[in-house]
């Protein structure tokens, strides 16, 4: 099944159009982040400063997390396995589970989403597009991207929790 999504997925909506900007999103992401940051400074520089310093913990956990869960999974990539994949971006040789686009978006899209409740939609729909792009440029499983989700969802909590901490100890 999740091979079968991915054909769909990556096969069935390719043009010229949608190449380009699925291989943007897919490779330039975090300006989008920033663009969604950018305004947020301008409302409240200090929690804009905070924002932005707990979403690069949550991008730099996450992402040495799924490095790890990578090596221990040992998931090929589905531009390795599969045949007659549309391949818009290379196909790196590490593992494929979990998606670390994934993780990593998701994880910035939490703290964002929490702190400032009108970024949230923005930024989740950003995380998700990005998750998406990595299904439809060649290089992961749908389930790959699910699992790199809940991994930055549950990595943005953490983080979360860890900074107030502190205060709910007082």
């Amino acid at each position: 099944m999740d091979a079968s999504l991915f054909l769909l997925i990556n096969q069935g909506l390719h043009n010229n159009v949608l190449d380009s900007f699925m291989t943007f999103i897919t490779n330039k992401s975090y300006i989008l982040f920033i663009a969604i940051l950018i305004p947020l400074f301008f409302k409240d520089w200090r929690k804009g400063l905070l924002v932005f310093s707990l979403a690069a913990m949550g991008f730099f956990t996450a992402d040495g997390i799924g490095d790890i869960l990578k090596r221990l999974f040992a998931r090929p990539r589905p531009c390795h396995e599969l045949h007659n994949v549309s391949l818009v971006v290379e196909c790196v040789k590490s593992f494929s589970f979990p998606s670390g686009h994934a993780a990593t978006s998701f994880a910035m899209a939490s703290i964002i989403g929490h702190h400032f409740r009108r970024a949230a939609i923005p930024a989740f729909l950003l995380a998700a597009l990005v998750a998406f792009t990595r299904i439809y440029v060649g290089v992961h499983y749908p389930s790959d991207v699910i699992g790199g989700a809940v991994l930055g969802g549950v990595t943005g909590g953490f983080i979360l929790f860890i900074h107030q901490w502190p205060a709910g100890r007082r």
